[in-house]
Parts: structure tokens; C-alpha cells; sequence
């Protein structure tokens, strides 16, 4: 696995060259960009054009971009039941995918999964657009070389891995997984159960802890998760993605690879 980290820490900072050396002198080898960033710009080819370049020089592996469409634009709705805005979200979503092919794929993470709980009014036809809607959009990304990933979140409908599986299963595309946020399943379950509960399914990883009451973005080992646990439990589902980190707090960058490696010796 190599030592992975989103650029999330520094999101009120431009993505830049200066940012990204920043990450490769800390022993970052695999990014996952963050689109918080202010000159983050899905359709401008100039921005595209320098990210690629800074991350061929410095030699990173791209695993991810983290993509906050309905942060953009709160109108960018895979769930919608409105088939016209729906496919105006998934046009948006398509943008994200030929930004990732561009740089020579990767996975896209959402967490923009907005189905209602199940006894919820809509529940059950906004969890089929969304299931539709993901649908399309990696019906095109396949062919593109880029995945998508969807990730839990501490309370609502992907609180826990069940759901997250059955939608697995409703969308049925070999290049969509999940991402398990260590720190968002904390606030309301095992993160260790959750990784063996969605076992194939993983296809990368936010790491980081909390005390359990807040996502508090912390570096591993400064909050209640059993990172011993975590670490077997990924041995057991065989993960064979990148050890991803989602820190909080910038100054932490430099600690994440004497982290990882007290980690991954538990």
C-alpha cells in the first residue's frame, strides 16, 4: 500500500505546485485531491494542465479526487426524482469524470448520496434515481478508466455498511465501490466490522479518528478507534488499495508516515 493523503487540510489554499511539494516532502506518495481547493476548476483546461503536469514531475500516484458537487451547486442531485435534473446532475458528474481521465484516471469519492431513511417519504424512488443516476454515470466513467466510490457518512442513509452493500448490488457496475471514512463510522458504529462488512466492496480508504462524539479529523491514534483492529480487519478483506489518510489539521502532514507505519505494525 502506499502512503496516501487528501489535500483536505489545505483546502482554503489554491492547488498548486509549492502545496503539492508540501505533500511529497512529507512522504506522500498517492494524493487524493480535494475539489474545496478555490482554483479548483472542473472545465478549465489550464488548471487541468497544471495539476497533471506538478504530478508527473513529483511523481505521485493519483488515487482520488474528492468531489463535492452538491457543495457546488446544491441543484446537483443523482437522486433526484425529476429526470430532467437528474440527467443535468449526471451531465455534471460526467465533467468530474473527463477531469480524471484527463490526468489519467482515478477513483471519484461522493458522499453526495441523498436518499432519505427507509420510512421516510421518498425514500424508496430517490434511492432508485440514485441508483440510476450512479448507473450512468459509471457507465460512461468504465470505458474512461475512472471509478467511483461512495462513502459513509456518520448519520443518514450510508451510516451503516448494509446499506451500502445492498447498493452495491442495485447498481451492479464493476467500477463502483465503496470508501469506509474510519472517523465518520466511528460516530456510530465499528469501523473495524464496517471494513469486514463490506469486505470486496473497498476500494479505498479515509483515514483518520475521533472520541466518537465529533469528526474530528484527527490523526490515528489521538482518538478512541482500535487502529489494531482496523489494521486486521483490512488484512482480512485482503484490501489491496492505497493506506489513504483524511486528516483535519495541515500540521499533521509531516507525522503521517511515521503514523502509517506504527499502524501497520499492530
Amino acid at each position: 500500500m502506499k502512503l496516501g493523503a487528501s489535500t483536505i487540510p489545505h483546502r482554503q489554499q489554491p492547488l498548486t505546485r509549492s502545496l503539492l511539494e508540501t505533500y511529497r516532502t512529507a512522504g506522500i506518495e498517492s494524493l487524493e485531491l480535494c475539489d474545496y481547493h478555490p482554483n479548483f476548476d472542473y472545465e478549465d483546461a489550464s488548471f487541468r494542465s497544471l495539476v497533471g503536469g506538478v504530478l508527473r514531475e513529483l511523481e505521485f500516484h493519483l488515487n482520488s479526487i474528492h468531489i463535492h458537487l452538491r457543495h457546488r451547486d446544491p441543484a446537483c442531485d443523482l437522486a433526484s426524482v425529476d429526470a430532467a435534473q437528474r440527467q443535468r446532475s449526471v451531465t455534471e458528474h460526467i465533467k468530474t469524470v473527463d477531469f480524471a481521465a484527463e490526468l489519467g484516471g482515478c477513483i471519484l469519492v461522493t458522499h453526495d448520496i441523498d436518499i432519505p431513511e427507509p420510512d421516510a417519504p421518498q425514500s424508496l424512488s430517490r434511492r432508485a434515481a440514485f441508483v440510476e443516476g450512479v448507473r450512468a454515470v459509471a457507465d460512461y466513467a468504465e470505458a474512461q478508466g475512472v471509478r467511483l466510490a461512495l462513502e459513509n457518512l456518520g448519520s443518514g442513509y450510508t451510516r451503516t455498511p448494509e446499506r451500502l452493500v445492498a447498493l452495491m448490488a442495485d447498481i451492479d457496475s464493476p467500477n463502483v465501490g465503496v470508501v469506509i471514512d474510519t472517523g465518520h463510522r466511528n460516530l456510530s458504529g465499528d469501523p473495524a466490522a464496517t471494513l469486514r462488512a463490506v469486505g470486496p466492496h473497498l476500494i479505498t480508504l479515509h483515514l483518520h479518528d475521533n472520541h466518537g462524539e465529533a469528526d474530528e479529523h484527527l490523526l490515528p491514534g489521538l482518538g478512541a478507534i482500535d487502529w489494531s483492529d482496523v489494521m486486521q480487519a483490512l488484512r482480512d478483506i485482503d484490501y489491496g488499495g492505497q493506506f489513504m489518510y483524511e486528516i483535519g489539521h495541515a500540521e499533521d502532514l509531516p507525522e503521517l508516515a511515521a503514523n502509517a507505519e506504527w499502524i501497520q505494525q499492530g
